[in-house]
């Protein structure tokens, strides 16, 4: 009994306080929603409505407010009201615990004020638009009947600044009167919706006109006065230059009856009042000029230079063909005894065209200015600039080739000294060996020798001849003085060799009848020195010997050889 009491106590509990908690979010949802209803109502159209109205719109801008019109009031005196009953309702049923009635119909009730609370915003954004488009007319109005005042101003004030060009201006100015007549008509009847496009096109028609008149001046005053005055100078110029036998590799006279037909060309541009394309000529006239006024300077700036140019090219030509006559003199003159190797001869032909080229193309130009015929200045100088560069590369080469034969005859002269000498050490060679009286030589030794011998004669045959090629003889040289060099060694070894021999054969008797070895190795040397001539095997087999029975005797025996000989070279 007491648990069911407990129970019902606490289901009481639980029922009142979800009693109270829903009263309570209830209500405060129903009074929000009477604060936004009471928030659209307090903020009323009624003043900027009443504003608009006295506006005097007409056509599609006065039909878009009375549509704002009635859509305020109707949010006024049907939607708000109806809110207002149903949030009145929904509170007393709320009041008599109506809480499914109230949770049900609250969600509908809160959609429907948000709906109303967006169109009164949609309302009062496009009032203020309308505003401001009115506004927005009247300053645009103001702003263009300023700026075509101005306009007209320059036009009147200024008319020679436009040249033919002033009655398409004028033209243009009647089309924009039309323009600010119908866009007026439009303005002041309140008809701005309508009024846009003729707005458009005032617009536009007024910033061609603002162009034109700001564009068509410095291209008429170029075609006017510039252009003119800059013509008749080149005109005269080029007549100077012609008359001063000045030549172009152009006709620029033509060039100039081209220029002289765009600018009539240009003229009509600015009739028609194509400014744009005007324009373009215009800048495609003034690089012409320029152009031929470049091309008269280039010319006139090489003439002034040609004179000078052509004395010192003068000059130059001169030296170079009497160092060339002297290369030619002295390459014959030396061609009767020497050969040439390094293409001497043609290298100096080569340098003959190339010097008589230059020089007729120099006596051309000379001979065309003594007879006042027309020149190329430019092309002329040109020319000059690059046979002196050709004339410097031709003394280069000459000099490079005067070198290369002036030390012939010092070469010959080296060579035969050289070859003297060659001979005269063959025979000294020749002389040692007969000296030591051997009973004979080798036949590696004897073909050697011949070889060098007929080496050294060769080269005295070559050196003797009436025409000699230093090239060829001296590369023999180079290898008959190594193939000397080769023989003085065999020579020596030969002269030392045998002489050891001799002594250690002779300084062996003390040990011949005690050393059997001895005796034998004494036998075997003594062949090989008087039978077979190998002085250096005979020295090797006895050293041996000598060696085994009386140690470091060979080296004693050789350093005292090597001593006497010092002293005897002494």
């Amino acid at each position: 009994m007491v648990v069911f009491l407990i129970a019902v106590v606490v289901i009481a509990v639980i029922v009142y306080l979800a009693i109270l908690y829903f009263q309570r979010s209830y209500s405060e949802a129903i009074s929000e929603e009477k604060n936004n209803v009471e928030k659209i109502a307090n903020d009323s159209l009624e003043e900027k409505l009443a504003e608009i109205s006295q506006l005097n719109l007409s056509g599609e801008s006065l039909t878009e407010f009375e549509t704002l019109d009635k859509g305020y009031h109707y949010l006024k005196n049907r939607e708000l009201p109806e809110l207002s009953e149903l949030l009145n309702d929904l509170t007393d049923a709320l009041h008599h615990y109506q809480y499914f009635r109230v949770s049900r119909e609250l969600k509908s009730v809160q959609k429907k004020s948000t709906g109303t609370q967006q169109r009164h915003n949609e309302l009062k954004t496009k009032l203020a638009a309308i505003k401001e488009s009115t506004k927005k007319h009247e300053d645009t109005l103001k702003q263009l009947q300023q700026k075509y005042q101005e306009l007209r101003t320059t036009l009147l004030n200024k008319n020679f600044s436009f040249g033919p060009s002033i009655d398409k201006l004028e033209e243009k100015s009647a089309d924009i009167e039309d323009d600010f007549s119908k866009y007026t008509e439009y303005f002041e009847n309140g008809d701005f919706v309508s009024s846009e496009e003729p707005l458009n096109k005032l617009e536009n028609d007024m910033t061609d006109l603002e162009n034109a008149v700001e564009e068509i001046p410095p291209l008429f005053k170029n075609l006017n006065n510039v252009f003119p005055k800059q013509l008749s100078e080149l005109k005269d110029g080029l007549k100077w230059m012609k008359d001063s036998h000045l030549a172009f590799n152009e006709d620029l006279n033509a060039k100039l009856e081209v220029i002289y037909k765009e600018c009539q060309e240009n003229e009509q541009n600015l009739a028609d009042l194509d400014w744009l394309a005007a324009k373009e000529l215009d800048e495609q006239i003034a690089n012409e000029i320029d152009y031929i006024y470049e091309q008269i300077e280039v010319e006139y700036t090489a003439a002034t230079k040609i004179n000078a140019k052509l004395q010192e090219m003068g000059e130059f030509v001169e030296h170079a063909r009497q160092q060339q006559n002297e290369l030619n003199i002295e390459l014959d003159r030396l061609g009767q005894n020497y050969t040439f190797n390094n293409d001497e001869e043609e290298r100096a032909a080569n340098l003959e065209k190339i010097l008589t080229d230059v020089k007729q193309r120099f006596e051309q130009l000379k001979q065309d200015k003594e007879n006042e015929k027309d020149v190329h200045s430019s092309t002329s100088v040109a020319q000059l600039e690059k046979d002196q560069q050709s004339l410097v590369e031709i003394e280069e080469e000459q000099k490079q080739i005067n070198e290369s034969i002036s030390g012939l005859w010092k070469e010959e002269k080296d060579a035969f000294d050289a070859i003297e000498n060659f001979d005269t050490e063959i025979h000294r060679m020749k002389r040692e060996i007969e000296k030591l009286n051997l009973p004979g030589l080798a036949e590696d030794y004897l073909s050697y020798f011949f070889k060098v011998s007929d080496e050294i004669e060769d080269l005295d045959t070559a050196i003797n001849k009436v025409k000699i090629d230093m090239s060829e003889i001296t590369r023999n040289m180079i290898n008959t003085q190594s193939d000397l060099d080769v023989l003085n060694n065999k020579t020596e070894e030969i002269k030392d060799s045998s002489i050891l021999a001799e002594q250690l054969l002779q300084y062996s008797n003390r040990y011949r009848n005690r050393y059997p070895e001895v005796e034998q190795a004494y036998q075997q040397a003594l062949v090989q020195f008087k039978k077979e001539f190998n002085y250096v095997g005979s020295l090797d087999t006895i050293s041996q010997a000598v060696d085994t029975v009386e140690p470091g005797s060979f080296k004693r025996i050789s350093e005292q050889f090597e001593s006497d000989k010092q002293a005897f070279t002494l």
